[in-house]
This record gives C-alpha cells, sequence and structure tokens, in this order.
C-alpha cells in the first residue's frame, strides 16, 4: 500500500511538474502484451501496443540510480510478476521514448 501511493505521488508529481516544453501524456492503448529486460544498464518495455512515434515498439526506464527510476523500475517488474497490463507516459517529441510513469490495470 505505501509502494502504491508512493507511484501515485510520482506521478502526479511528474504530472505537475513537467517543463512547459515538454509534451508528455498518456497514450490511451494500454500495454496488454508486454515484455521487460535489461540492457546495458536500461530498462526497456518492449509491446506491439506502443505509440506509433516510439522506435522498436519500447520505451525505456533509465537505471541512473535514483530512488524514481528504481521505483519505476521496481514496479513495472512487480506489474510483470502479476501478470497486469499497463499504461505509461512517454514525450511526444521524441521516437526514443523514455518511460517517465507507470499505471496498473486488471
Amino acid at each position: 500500500m505505501k509502494n502504491k501511493l508512493f507511484i501515485v505521488g510520482v506521478i502526479f508529481t511528474v504530472l505537475f511538474t513537467a517543463g512547459a516544453n515538454a509534451k508528455r501524456y498518456w497514450p490511451t492503448q494500454k500495454l496488454t502484451d508486454w515484455e521487460l529486460y535489461l540492457n546495458n544498464g536500461v530498462a526497456y518495455v518492449t509491446s506491439p501496443q506502443f505509440a506509433a512515434h516510439c522506435s522498436y515498439d519500447r520505451g525505456q526506464i533509465n537505471m541512473s540510480g535514483t530512488e524514481y527510476d528504481k521505483a519505476l523500475y521496481s514496479y513495472a517488474l512487480s506489474a510483470k510478476a502479476r501478470g497486469k497490463k499497463l499504461s505509461y507516459v512517454v514525450d511526444s517529441t521524441h521516437s526514443n521514448c523514455v518511460i517517465s510513469a507507470l499505471r496498473e490495470h486488471e
């Protein structure tokens, strides 16, 4: 419960403190068929349902060592282990999509 409140708080922080030039959004299609893997210090979420502007049908979670990045990766790992669908936030102006928030669904 404490982790869910933390993630919800982080999501609201990201959404309401985003820079004026950022074009972050929640794509409408949920990820129902997705994979999570690590490669060279970056976690990738891949899915054929990813936004069309994202290269290679994937988004990345940077593993820079911040608490936020660790929490985001842990959240994705937990959702994958429990077979949950995901919604995500990405910037619409980049083809290398960096995931800045996640939300799980039944």
